[in-house]
C-alpha cells in the first residue's frame, strides 16, 4: 500500500470543485495533506516525507505551478529514493497534465493511483552559474514572460484557459527584440528573435499545442526560436499558434537536442511552467527519465 503525500494549492483555478474528494482522501490512513501557503517549505515537507516518513508517492493537487514546485522538490532527492508522482489537475490549464494524458474527471484521476501506470518521465534543467532549477513542460523566453506578468486572479477567473490569448494582447504594442547566439547541441545560430520556447511537454498557456513533436518520455528537448519581422509576422505566429500550426511558420527555427547554451542581448527572462525567473538562465538540459509519473490511459499509443 502506497504511503501518500497530497500537495493541495487551495488558491488553484477549480479547487473548490476539489474539496470534497479532498476530505476523503485525508480520510485514508497512509495519507497525510500537506496545503499549500506562503510559509510553507516544500523542499523541506517533501524530503521528510520521503526521507522520514517512508512516503512513496507525492500527489501534486493544483495547475502547472504546482506542479512545478513538487517536480523541483522531487528533484533534490537522489534518484534512489524519489517518490512517484501523480498529478491532480485543478489549475487553470493544467497544460503538462494535458501532455501526460490524464483524465480532467478527478474522481477517476484518484482511482487510478493505484493501479494506473506510471511511467520514467523526462524533466529539463536550468542552469545559470551555481543556480538551478527544473521543469517539466515548457520554459518560454522573451516577451510571453511580460504576458505571464501581466495574469492576474481576476483575469484567471474570468477567461480560463484563455486568459494567456487575452494577456498577449497588452504585449503587442511593447514587442522586444533579442539578438541572440544558441548552442542547440553542436548546432550554432545568430538571429534576432521575438522568443524562444523550450518544450519537454506538448502543450502551453492553456492546451495550445505549440510543440506537436514533443514527448516527455524521448530524451530531446524541443527547442523552438522564434524569429523577429513585421506585423503580418506576429498574425501569421499568433494564428498559427492557435491552429497548431507553429512549427510550420517560416518565422519559426526548430530543433530537438539534449542540451541548449544561449545568450542574447538585452538578457532575456524566462518563466518555467509559468513561474517567473528573476535569474537568466543561460543552459537547459533534459534528465531522462527522472520522476515515475502517473499517466493517462492513452498516453503508450500516444508517445510509441
Amino acid at each position: 500500500m502506497k504511503k501518500r503525500l497530497v500537495i493541495s494549492n487551495e488558491k488553484a483555478g477549480k479547487a473548490s470543485a476539489f474539496s470534497t474528494q479532498l476530505d476523503q482522501l485525508g480520510r485514508h490512513e497512509l495519507t497525510r495533506i500537506l496545503r499549500l501557503n506562503h510559509e510553507v517549505n516544500l523542499n523541506e515537507a517533501v524530503r521528510k516525507a520521503v526521507v522520514d516518513d517512508q512516503c512513496n508517492l507525492v500527489i501534486a493537487a493544483g495547475g502547472d505551478g504546482t506542479v512545478n514546485m513538487v517536480v523541483n522538490a522531487i528533484m533534490r532527492l537522489r534518484v534512489g529514493i524519489r517518490p512517484q508522482l501523480a498529478i491532480i489537475p485543478i489549475g487553470t490549464a493544467n497544460d503538462f497534465a494535458g501532455t501526460l494524458l490524464i483524465s480532467d474527471n478527478i474522481q477517476e484521476v484518484i482511482q487510478s493511483m493505484d493501479d494506473g501506470e506510471f511511467v520514467p518521465i523526462d524533466v529539463a534543467r536550468v542552469r545559470v552559474g551555481r543556480f538551478e532549477r527544473f521543469f517539466a513542460n515548457v520554459a518560454a523566453g522573451g516577451n510571453s514572460v511580460q504576458v505571464s506578468e501581466s495574469m492576474t486572479d481576476e483575469i484567471k477567473s474570468m477567461w480560463g484557459p484563455l486568459c494567456y490569448l487575452r494577456g498577449a494582447v497588452g504585449v503587442l504594442q511593447v514587442m522586444k527584440t533579442f539578438r541572440i547566439q544558441a548552442k542547440v547541441d553542436d548546432e550554432v545560430f545568430e538571429l534576432d528573435s521575438w522568443g524562444v520556447l523550450i518544450a519537454n511537454g506538448r502543450n502551453n498557456a492553456g492546451r495550445i499545442l505549440i510543440a506537436p513533436r514533443a514527448s516527455p518520455v524521448d530524451g530531446l528537448l524541443d527547442v523552438i526560436m522564434i524569429k523577429n519581422g513585421d506585423w503580418l509576422d506576429m498574425v501569421e505566429i499568433a494564428s498559427q499558434t492557435l491552429f497548431s500550426n507553429l512549427l510550420e511558420c517560416k518565422q519559426v527555427v526548430f530543433r530537438q537536442a539534449r542540451k541548449l547554451q544561449l545568450q542574447s542581448t538585452p538578457r532575456m527572462r524566462f518563466t518555467l511552467d509559468g513561474e517567473v525567473l528573476d535569474e537568466v538562465p543561460v543552459e537547459f538540459e533534459i534528465v531522462p527519465s527522472s520522476i515515475n509519473m502517473l499517466v493517462g490511459t492513452q498516453f503508450r499509443d500516444a508517445y510509441s
